[in-house]
């Protein structure tokens, strides 16, 4: 099952983080956290923007270990929320580095088996 789990913020009072509304939106933001531990944001209204280690952003991202998340003038430990360790955010990347690490070499040795394919086919129709 690929559930994620969910935290919204925003000054609306059903929010899960609830933010006085001069720094946000009534439904500003949402959190994600999937199986494997990335946690994801995203705005829930148009325009809707937040700061990322210092950076406006308004598109949904990524976060990783270390970044700081502000709405408004309000840090959000969002870390905290999902309750994740440096640690755990550090071999959740390492992890996904190794498996793009092997995607690459597969696909290496795919382009390889293609060409020897081609190959073969090329001196087939030449001595037929």
């Amino acid at each position: 099952m690929n559930a994620m789990r969910y935290f919204s913020i925003g000054s609306d009072p059903q929010n899960d983080l609830q933010l006085p509304a001069t720094d946000c939106a009534p439904f500003h933001l949402l959190l994600g956290q999937d199986q494997a531990k990335n946690v994801l944001i995203a705005s829930r209204a148009a325009g809707a923007g937040y700061l990322l280690n210092g950076q406006l952003v308004t598109q949904t991202s990524y976060l990783q270990a270390g970044d700081e998340l502000r709405v408004g003038s309000n840090v959000v430990d969002w870390m905290r929320v999902f309750d994740i360790s440096s640690v755990e955010m550090s071999v959740g990347e390492e992890q996904q580095k190794s498996t793009s690490e092997k995607q690459n070499g597969l696909r290496f040795q795919l382009i390889f088996i293609y060409l020897a394919i081609a190959l073969l086919i090329f001196l087939i129709a030449f001595y037929i």
